[in-house]
């Protein structure tokens, strides 16, 4: 469950969403005072939907056993395709403790940011502009790098991407780039949500872990996800 900030940032993304992708009408209060005080938000991947419900799997974080979430509506696939990585707003209701497999009541789905990660040369990496980012989380769920951070763009991202370079790939640490940029010098603070698929890297016998950079207002930071490390 992501921080109660969080929370209150997605309300009215979700809300909206939701109404947009599901094939059945919304139900429920969807103004902030009508959400339950234990509901939850997370990264997840939407894996199928029929008039019997729509399904959901995600982890807790890293390597935490993979769960199975049901929720008794039916998604639009012509707005949001199977195996596509989002963010739910949901409160278990079969009875199961949150983090356990079971039936939900989905309150939302936000569409996020998602990709592999990209192999490029050192040079290409380095003649992109990247622009600060304010990170709020950043941690890796099973083969996922989830990301929630802060940009300042005008109207639109102009990249947002995990950029790979190429000839660290075999490497016990592959080196990951996160590379941000807005569509203006001078933009809004804007809240980014994504989930990479760091599997190009993460499943390669060589692998002992990743880093990943990106940049700051202070400068370019580094931070190391080991294999060994579930968080």
């Amino acid at each position: 469950m992501l921080k109660q900030k969080l929370k209150i940032s997605l309300f009215a993304l979700l809300a909206i969403v939701l109404c947009g992708v599901m094939a059945t009408s919304c139900s429920g209060n969807n103004d902030y005072g009508g959400y339950p005080d234990d509901i939850c938000i997370d990264f997840a991947t939407f894996v199928s939907t029929s008039d019997n419900g729509s399904v959901f799997t995600l982890r807790k974080n890293g390597d935490s056993p993979l769960i199975t979430l049901t929720a008794a509506v039916k998604i639009d696939t012509s707005k949001l395709k199977p195996d596509t990585r989002v963010l739910i707003q949901y409160v278990p209701s079969g009875g199961q403790a949150p983090y356990e497999s079971g039936s939900i009541t989905l309150y939302g789905i936000a569409m996020i940011v998602t990709g592999d990660i990209e192999p490029q040369s050192p040079a290409t990496i380095q003649s992109w502009p990247s622009s600060p980012v304010k990170m709020t989380s950043m941690t890796r769920s099973g083969e996922y790098l989830d990301v929630w951070a802060q940009g300042d763009y005008d109207s639109k991202i102009t990249r947002f991407c995990l950029a790979a370079d190429e000839n660290t790939l075999e490497d016990e640490y592959p080196r990951l780039y996160l590379v941000f940029e807005g569509d203006s010098g001078i933009g809004y603070p804007h809240q980014l949500y994504a989930s990479f698929n760091l599997s190009d890297a993460w499943l390669r016998e060589t692998c002992k872990g990743v880093t990943i950079s990106y940049q700051t207002a202070s400068g370019s930071k580094t931070v190391t996800l080991n294999k060994t490390n579930n968080q």
